[in-house]
């Protein structure tokens, strides 16, 4: 589905948002399933490489790492950019899921904060260590060194097959560890792109400096 269409699905099913051809932004009220709202920008230049720079801009959300947002663009962080790139290519296809499984979902959240005073969703870690964390994730193990290890080699443009050892050292293979698990998990990797890779792995050496 090209651009054009998703725009139409967004504004369609969210009637408090217009689209601005002379920026390439949404902007205007996002109403929740309960009936709260957020007035927000959402910027599409990196879509779909990477989730749109989202603004909220009603004052509601204080420009705070542990509120979720980046201080130096303002913009809500939903998640990493490997994860986003990961999310894109398999569950969040179109910009209307977006808007409304990543969306909602953070301000769901945020609206859940100011009255509970804790999240209600689990988030990552802030600066490196939630990089790590994102990887940990997509590749369901914790070690560190090995993730760092097996993005290297991908940056070396070395890629495993189904019969090598599984990168999490369990002595099988790739194909047949965790049930096969760890090879889906591998192929999950393999759609990050390597500018991503390359930066995200200075998080790595940071992290790996401090706890080891």
């Amino acid at each position: 589905m090209d651009i054009k269409n998703q725009i139409e699905q967004v504004l369609h099913k969210h009637k408090g948002l217009a689209y601005h051809s002379d920026d390439n932004s949404l902007s205007g009220e996002l109403f929740l399933p309960d009936g709260d709202s957020y007035s927000l920008i959402i910027k599409l230049e990196s879509y779909p490489r990477f989730f749109p720079a989202v603004h909220e801009v009603g004052g509601r959300i204080p420009i705070k790492m542990d509120r979720h947002m980046y201080t130096d663009t303002g913009s809500c962080c939903f998640t990493t950019g490997a994860k986003s790139q990961i999310l894109l290519k398999t569950k969040i296809r179109s910009l209307v899921k977006f808007v409304d499984e990543i969306v909602v979902r953070y301000f769901e959240n945020n609206s859940y904060y100011e009255i509970n005073g804790t999240y209600c969703y689990s988030e990552y870690d802030h600066g490196s260590m939630g990089v790590v964390q994102s990887y940990q994730d997509i590749l369901e193990i914790t070690d560190i060194k090995s993730i760092g290890r097996l993005i290297l080699q991908r940056l070396q443009n070395k890629k495993l097959s189904i019969r090598d050892l599984c990168y999490c050292n369990s002595g099988q293979s790739l194909k047949k560890c965790n049930s096969g698990l760890h090879s889906k998990n591998y192929r999950l990797f393999r759609m990050i792109d390597k500018d991503v890779l390359y930066n995200d792995l200075k998080h790595f050496k940071k992290v790996l400096q401090i706890n080891y």
